[in-house]
């Protein structure tokens, strides 16, 4: 539920009365004008409603994907009643009594707003399989979002922006509302995401996010949003745990999970490359600059020498206002770079892992004769330095840190104890750890609950006669790595 702050805590109070129960642990907002969000509980009624569609669906009801905006042209009248029912046009949203009428004034914006509005809606959910309509589905199952009127004209007070009932899981024929007719005609954006996100809360999507790229959010100031594919915090005007499970939350999974994903491409982002220039030079101390772009806004630039990755940007967790997608964004690599030929490759990915990648070719000194002016592991080849790619598993023998596969291909890690070297790759200790079959978690920090995989220490012998030797050296290494690192030796790359 979207509300203006002026009253606040009038807003909280009729929403209580309205449907038994609403959310009121929200802090107080930092600016008298911003707009906040409460969730409105569904009835009994329609908890019973949803309870009968599963057991007849054998425990997974089908959910519709039409969502159906409507302006109200001409005026929409619907019902108050213990039932929400966009077919029937019965909402227990407005104040007053059951079987009472109520009538919502049409879009005031006029058409070209509105066509951008909608442009807008098929914009947010064109990753899904979602059919964004303001053309009435009549008796078929949907979800309806009307996109009109003023709270006043369901009996709510005037602070009210959009309000809607709010599930943790998806639930057909719900009726939301946004009251864009008190909205500014020329904020079309963030009458988007007032839409977005009370249409989002009967697609199971309760939770509100801490991060004002998403139109789950409370904060307003950082442009157009959409349903980031990233683990956001939960949280209205500061982070809080999860009200369905967790500290965060994933709004585009989510919405994948219900719908499954769209049958149009995603557009890809723009990106070139600023400094160096083709024909350059670098030095260690470089900084690569690339000018890039994304509609969703660019999650992550990776800088790649030779092709391996040497440094890369990563977009914050949770962003707050203001804030706008930065027009250039600077990697350093990670480490020193050796004399040679280099093509510079940068990619641009958005949150949904669609790219796009400029090169250039520079020098760095002169290029390289022979492998021993490169780093270790490395080959020299036209002049270029370069690694192969990695082949090394978790408990190959090793000599450098490049040769093993990480968690993300390029960050892989050679451990030394004692002499013996072998691939490996963090983990948390304990009976879940992540390693691999065959592998035990040997704690490396010093309270004991992060460290890397090295090979499981044997299962004692229940016998008394067993005089075999092959697992002594193995089980001795254990012994000398449990605990803190020790003589264990994790290489840096590069450093």
């Amino acid at each position: 539920m979207r509300l203006f702050l002026a009253s606040f805590g009038t807003v909280l109070l009729s929403a209580s009365a309205l449907s038994g129960t609403a959310r009121a642990d929200e802090a107080t907002p930092p600016a008298p004008d911003r707009k906040v969000f409460l969730t409105v509980e569904p009835t009994p009624e329609d908890h019973a409603i949803a309870a009968a569609e599963a057991v007849a669906h054998g425990g997974n009801p089908d959910i519709s994907n039409i969502l159906y905006i409507n302006r109200c042209a001409g005026g929409c009248t619907l019902t108050k009643g213990t039932v929400n029912n966009a077919i029937q046009n019965t909402s227990s949203i407005p104040d007053g009594d059951d079987g009472l009428e109520f009538t919502i004034p049409a879009f005031a914006h006029g058409d070209e707003r509105w066509n951008e509005l909608m442009q807008c809606l098929r914009d947010i959910y064109l990753p899904y399989d979602v059919e964004v309509t303001d053309v009435d589905p009549g008796n078929t199952p949907h979800h309806e979002a009307i996109a009109s009127g003023l709270p006043g004209d369901l009996g709510l007070p005037n602070s009210v922006g959009g309000i809607a009932p709010s599930y943790c899981e998806p639930r057909n024929n719900m009726i939301s509302f946004s009251f864009l007719n008190s909205y500014n005609p020329n904020n079309v954006l963030e009458m988007c995401a007032t839409v977005g996100q009370e249409a989002s809360h009967s697609f199971g999507i309760r939770d509100h996010l801490f991060d004002c790229t998403d139109p789950m959010t409370y904060l307003v100031g950082c442009g157009q949003k959409f349903f980031r594919n990233k683990q956001m915090f939960c949280g209205e005007f500061e982070q809080r745990a999860c009200e369905c499970a967790g500290t965060r939350q994933n709004s585009h999974v989510k919405l994948l999970s219900v719908f499954g994903p769209g049958t149009q491409p995603i557009p890809a982002p723009t990106i070139s490359i600023q400094t160096p220039t083709e024909g350059g030079t670098i030095t260690n101390n470089s900084v690569f600059a690339a000018a890039a772009d994304d509609p969703r806004t660019v999650y992550r630039v990776e800088l790649y020498l030779n092709d391996w990755l040497w440094g890369e940007y990563v977009e914050s967790d949770s962003i707050t206002p203001p804030w706008s997608p930065p027009s250039s964004y600077t990697v350093q690599a990670d480490g020193d770079i050796p004399d040679g030929n280099y093509e510079v490759r940068m990619v641009a990915y958005n949150d949904l892992g669609i790219s796009s990648e400029a090169t250039v070719n520079v020098t760095k000194g002169s290029p390289c004769t022979t492998a021993d002016t490169c780093l270790e592991g490395q080959q020299c080849a036209e002049g270029k330095c370069f690694w192969a790619e990695p082949s090394g598993e978790v408990g190959d023998a090793c000599t450098y840190d490049e040769f093993c596969i990480g968690e993300n291909t390029y960050d892989g890690t050679c451990v030394t104890a004692g002499d013996q070297s072998i691939c490996t790759l963090p983990c948390f200790t304990g009976p879940n750890d992540t390693c691999p079959e065959g592998f035990d978690c040997l704690a490396t920090s010093a309270d004991g609950t992060s460290g890397v995989c090295w090979f499981a220490a044997p299962e004692e012998d229940p016998g008394c006669c067993s005089t075999g030797e092959t697992t002594t050296g193995t089980l001795a290494l254990q012994l000398t790595m449990v605990g803190l690192v020790g003589g264990l030796i994790v290489r840096r790359r590069r450093r």
